[in-house]
């Protein structure tokens, strides 16, 4: 396997691997990041994956892609660097190794994320729920025109090419509303009755390893990867302020502090709130998520 991108997922999976005994390397931009891959064992090539020097550093012939690279920067601008240039740095490298191997990458995984659901109605939505492209953010459309390059790779470059939406990542490490919390926040971003939907970190990896070892019949796609209990924001901090003692009454919503997450507003400027369905993933490759809600979650987060 070599993963592009090795934050929070990234790191994770790579420690996965290393735990099943299966080969790893990893590129990454954040030389601490690469320091603590090497700590496991993994090899890594510090580089920026938008860029070529990197591409006779990592072999794909016959190997296991999975690109988990955040944005470089906030903003669009940092979404178009790392997806769409970053996608077509990937390709070029992709093509440079068939050529001089003649073998293709064994598959191609591509974590995207729910951000594409521009729905506001906070209905159910599923791979097949049709929505305006024009609906999208910035940061959505972007992903979308990502997601799109990614599925093109196959099967030319790759025998099979998967796109994962990933739901709201939370694990070990990264819970910021326990942080909030903690740390005495009364007032929350957002509005209280909009839906969340989240994913654990082991969940994710384990649904990106799903996709690697999926039936050779099955050829790729996209899929959604999310909890099974979409919770609304009040409910969520409230159970968590009653976990640390504390009472959801003193506790305010502002829609106004979303100001800065212009990457997840719809082109009207409207937060989404809808509920993602997981199902397909669940049916199709067998994936069942080892925390099925936020209560089993964040209480590992707690433990």
């Amino acid at each position: 396997m070599i993963i592009l991108g090795s934050g929070y997922i990234g790191l994770a999976l790579a420690q996965t691997a290393q735990a099943a005994g299966e080969p790893v390397a990893a590129l990454t931009r954040n030389a601490a990041r690469a320091a603590e891959l090497r700590a496991l064992g993994v090899p890594v090539v510090v580089a920026d994956l938008a860029g070529s020097d990197w591409h006779l550093a990592l072999d794909p012939a016959g190997v296991d892609i999975v690109n988990c690279v955040s944005p470089s920067s906030p903003g669009v601008e940092g979404y178009r660097h790392s997806f769409l240039t970053g996608h077509a740095s990937v390709r070029t490298w992709l093509e440079k190794s068939l050529a001089r191997t003649g073998k293709l990458a064994r598959s191609v995984t591509f974590t995207s994320s729910t951000t594409v659901y521009p729905q506001t109605d906070g209905g159910w939505v599923d791979e097949n729920t049709p929505f305006q492209l024009s609906a999208l953010g910035p940061g959505g459309a972007v992903l979308r025109e990502a997601e799109e390059e990614w599925l093109a790779l196959s099967p030319k470059l790759s025998q099979r090419a998967w796109v994962l939406r990933l739901a709201g990542l939370y694990g070990p490490g990264r819970h910021h509303l326990l942080d909030a919390l903690r740390a005495g926040e009364k007032s929350f971003p957002g509005d209280e009755n909009h839906w969340v939907n989240l994913l654990h970190r082991d969940d994710a990896t384990a649904a990106i390893c799903a996709c690697i070892a999926a039936r050779l019949e099955i050829a790729g796609g996209i899929f959604n990867a999310g909890d099974n209990e979409p919770v609304r924001k009040g409910d969520l901090v409230g159970w968590l302020a009653q976990r640390l003692g504390q009472d959801p009454a003193a506790l305010s919503f502002n829609s106004a502090k979303n100001s800065r997450a212009t990457h997840r507003r719809t082109a009207s400027g409207v937060i989404p709130d809808r509920k993602i369905s997981s199902a397909r993933l669940q049916k199709t490759l067998n994936w069942v998520p080892l925390y099925p809600s936020f209560r089993e979650g964040y209480e590992s987060c707690l433990s």
